[in-house]
């Protein structure tokens, strides 16, 4: 059996390898993203997460937060309209640093189908 960690290698002429570069090369193929944030069951600090947005804050167009009892964490995710991937990044950054903070990420939301 194949490990699971080796990568898989595709000549760069393969159509597939081809289609994924340009999609993901395009400017303005997101402009929404969502920003998460995930702590242990009892430590999510909802407003020192929010600091972290710093003058971002205003863009943030819904907060979700939910509680998984079941595997013991909380987590809060925000969308944000008109915001940068470079500008999430660093805040992804700064989160991770916090204490309570188990991990943080950011992801482009779903696109409308037209």
């Amino acid at each position: 059996m194949q490990s699971t960690d080796e990568q898989i290698a595709m000549p760069p002429d393969e159509p597939a390898t081809k289609q994924m570069a340009v999609g993901n090369s395009t400017p303005g193929q997101h402009d929404r993203y969502r920003l998460t944030v995930r702590a242990k069951a009892g430590d999510l600090r909802v407003v020192a997460a929010w600091q972290v947005l710093g003058c971002e804050a205003p863009q943030a167009d819904h907060v979700r937060i939910r509680v998984d009892r079941r595997h013991c964490y909380e987590e809060m995710t925000i969308t944000f309209t008109a915001v940068s991937p470079d500008t999430l990044a660093a805040m992804v950054g700064r989160l991770v640093a916090l204490p309570w903070a188990l991990d943080a990420y950011f992801c482009p939301c779903a696109l409308a189908q037209a």
